[in-house]
């Protein structure tokens, strides 16, 4: 599935799109047999607009999974309740680039145009003002984002959806604390050697795939809810790529190669649903020589390991040293 890049707003400023869009959805079950061009009128007169400004829209709320077609009818996807905002939020980074992860990276505070850039590492493009403005209403609308001395922060509430999202990431390193063996899986507290690693991936994607990208994001999130550290995609195929960087020990690298198998296994049923037409790959990418046990296990189960080439190690060396 090709995310959008985009969603559009709702009336009622940077506060009031959840509550515009319930009013849409009270709407949309009092008429059972609505049609979508019924529906782009009623929210014209209501808006008191024209059918030119509401229809990009009311297509958005599609393209964004908040609306379908089911059944011939048009259905709301959320639930009604307390968990409605969340829920709003989570359906929009299923279909959207760059939501929740916006959200994280302005957890302790980022300007827009920092946003922006970080964005970018997860596949945004287009003008960084109106892309991440655009976040930013729903975010803001479902009260996990708010605007203090020019930065955007998460909220305490978003700073909880963070974590839901967040802290089960497949990491070799991030794991090196866990209570049940601290040395178990080797690395640092927060995974700086993991971190560098994917973002170099997702910076080569091309020489990784050893082919044409055309979009590429790190963090790509499963229907499953699993998280893939960088996918890649073309017309032809997807790569899903799973990373470990050289602090990782053999129980952490046989865990990757679990990953891979599930992860191949959700996204060529995530293409089967799409019938997008492309071939799902996925691989296994370390640093470090795997040991004989390893190796053997991937063979079995079908698992490519590729390790970074010796040039690209040194190059990845470079960048931790420049960083500190």
């Amino acid at each position: 599935m090709t995310k959008a890049q985009s969603i559009q707003p709702l009336h009622g400023g940077n506060k009031g799109h959840v509550k515009t869009l319930e009013d849409i959805r009270q709407h949309v079950d009092s008429k059972p047999a609505l049609t979508v061009e019924d529906l782009k009128s009623w929210y014209s007169n209501k808006h008191r607009t024209t059918m030119k400004v509401s229809k990009p829209y009311m297509d958005s709320l599609f393209s964004s999974g908040l609306l379908e077609i089911r059944g011939g009818r048009i259905k709301c996807t959320f639930p009604e309740g307390k968990h409605r905002d969340r829920r709003v939020v989570e359906i929009i980074d299923e279909n959207v680039v760059y939501v929740l992860e916006m959200l994280r990276d302005a957890r302790d505070g980022k300007t827009e145009k920092q946003l922006h850039r970080l964005g970018k590492k997860c596949g945004l493009t287009g003008d960084p003002q109106n892309q991440i403005q655009k976040r930013r209403g729903w975010l803001q609308s479902a009260q996990f984002l708010e605007r203090r001395d020019g930065k955007l922060y998460a909220t305490s509430r978003g700073r909880k959806l963070i974590d839901k999202h967040f802290s089960c990431k497949s990491t070799d390193d991030a794991r090196s604390g866990s209570e049940d063996n601290p040395a178990e899986f080797g690395g640092e507290a927060e995974g700086s050697n993991h971190r560098t690693l994917k973002e170099y991936v997702h910076n080569v994607a091309e020489k990784i795939c050893d082919a044409s990208i055309e979009r590429r994001q790190m963090e790509y999130r499963l229907r499953s809810g699993d998280e893939v550290d960088v996918t890649a995609w073309n017309k032809k195929k997807i790569w899903h790529i799973e990373v470990k960087s050289r602090t990782s020990k053999d129980p952490d690298v046989t865990r990757g190669i679990y990953q891979c198998v599930k992860y191949a296994a959700v996204g060529k049923a995530m293409e089967k649903v799409e019938n997008s037409g492309r071939s799902v790959k996925c691989l296994l990418l370390v640093e470090s020589k795997p040991s004989q046990n390893v190796s053997a296990l991937a063979d079995e189960l079908g698992v490519r390991i590729h390790r970074l080439p010796a040039s690209m190690r040194r190059g990845l060396d470079k960048l931790r040293a420049a960083s500190g």
